[in-house]
């Protein structure tokens, strides 16, 4: 009877000892994460023998109605390399972490990635402030980034080490179209409101200095909080200077929050608003809402988006096979995030490796010419293993990689139709 309450004793003494190692603190900087983390491995190849490929993007929050669909075209990409042999014969894992639209939850899942995962890739994230919240921490233990949605423009001029990489263009060319936009409406003064993140903030630089330049006059600009629930004090401002049209720098659950908020202050008749991409998702009409006559209250608005050449043969089969698998279109940046898997996988079978900087040294050589030009990963990939110099060409369009990572940018106009669905316009040109 003594030995078994000693045998307790020595139990609970060793629970309370356990209890007593600290977690890391999720209040830590991305400086002291990315001085603690160190990956056990240098490559991706679990004891399993399969690749794990990180996937960070926003499944809750403000972008989630962004970051779901994204995550379905990395699967329907990675489930085509696996059909297809894999990655130097072994199957990709993908390991998917939400950021939760917020800096916070992507350091720390990006934590999980490196420490746990041993990942030597992270696609995301879905917003550019979580990506910049962790380009420190991927830089310093040689992990790759690669976005399909940032279009922050402080990426560009970020000391990297080149491990930064995107699908999708920076919004220095997306800001200048919405101002070429907004002269040829023949629209002479402007405000704005935008996130106050790498997003909107840059967005905003842009458009100014080019609206400015046009000879437009800007009234007045806003930046608001990511948390942020109550925008009638904004709102007033906004109504109080009557610009000819207001620029909305957003994301679905703000923005809705913003444009309900104008509506029922009557600034969605005194104004014309044009959206950023970051709204043009079909969520976003029910969000809003309707009026008393049953209409959506965004019927009409719209703004700038990427461009998709629709007809293109790439973009016509990854519709098809995305439609097949989820029984629904593909939504803004989906093809984006398909071809930044994709890139990925090519990569590392041309580089005979899965390090994250043997990705890095090969991404520009399976994209940029030259190369034999191809768009089916299966063929891609059988191309490769036979020797041969390939140039990739997306889903979302030609893609080139810059020096930066980045990628040319091509605009058209997209507005809410009567139902409430996005309807693509014209191509900009600028």
């Amino acid at each position: 009877m003594k030995s078994a309450t000693h045998l307790i004793a020595f139990i609970l003494l060793l629970a309370f000892l356990s209890g007593c190692i600290q977690r890391e603190s999720p209040q830590s900087t991305s400086d002291e994460l990315s001085k603690k983390l160190t990956p056990e491995k240098e490559t991706a190849i679990s004891t399993s023998g399969r690749v794990q490929i990180g996937v960070l993007q926003s499944l809750t929050g403000d972008l989630s109605s962004g970051g779901l669909p994204i995550v379905d075209s990395i699967k329907l990409a990675a489930s085509e390399i696996n059909s297809n042999g894999g990655i130097l014969g072994k199957q990709i894992d993908l390991a998917i972490e939400d950021d939760q639209t917020l800096n916070i939850a992507a350091i720390d899942a990006t934590e999980r990635l490196i420490k746990m995962n041993r990942v030597p890739v992270i696609i995301g994230a879905t917003g550019s402030g979580p990506s910049m919240s962790i380009i420190d921490i991927t830089n310093k233990n040689g992990v790759l980034q690669i976005s399909s949605s940032n279009t922050g423009i402080e990426f560009t001029a970020h000391d990297d080490q080149d491990l930064y990489f995107r699908t999708c263009a920076s919004d220095a060319s997306q800001a200048i179209a919405v101002a070429k936009l907004a002269k040829q409406k023949g629209f002479n003064t402007a405000s704005t409101i935008v996130v106050n993140n790498p997003y909107g903030a840059g967005y905003a630089d842009i458009f100014i200095k080019t609206f400015e330049s046009f000879g437009g006059r800007l009234l007045l600009s806003l930046r608001y909080d990511p948390t942020q629930t109550i925008f009638e004090e904004e709102v007033k401002k906004l109504s109080s200077v009557h610009p000819d049209f207001v620029l909305l720098v957003s994301y679905p659950e703000t923005g809705s929050l913003i444009l309900k908020t104008a509506y029922q202050n009557g600034l969605l008749d005194d104004a014309t608003w044009l959206l950023s991409e970051g709204l043009d998702i079909d969520k976003v009409a029910d969000m809003v809402g309707k009026d008393a006559n049953g209409t959506f209250i965004v019927a009409g608005l719209g703004g700038i988006a990427p461009y998709q050449d629709i007809g293109r043969p790439a973009y016509q089969a990854f519709r098809d096979k995305f439609a097949k698998e989820y029984s629904r279109e593909p939504a803004i940046y989906c093809s984006n995030s398909y071809d930044a898997m994709a890139l990925i996988a090519l990569a590392m079978e041309e580089a005979k490796s899965t390090k994250g900087t043997a990705i890095r040294d090969h991404l520009r050589s399976v994209a940029n010419p030259p190369g034999i030009e191809v768009s089916d990963l299966g063929e891609a990939l059988d191309l490769i293993r036979k020797g041969k110099e390939i140039n990739y060409q997306g889903a979302s369009g030609d893609i080139t990689f810059d020096e930066h990572g980045d990628v040319n940018g091509t605009y058209c106009t997209w507005s809410f139709d009567d139902n409430g669905s996005i309807l693509l316009g014209d191509k900009i040109i600028y």
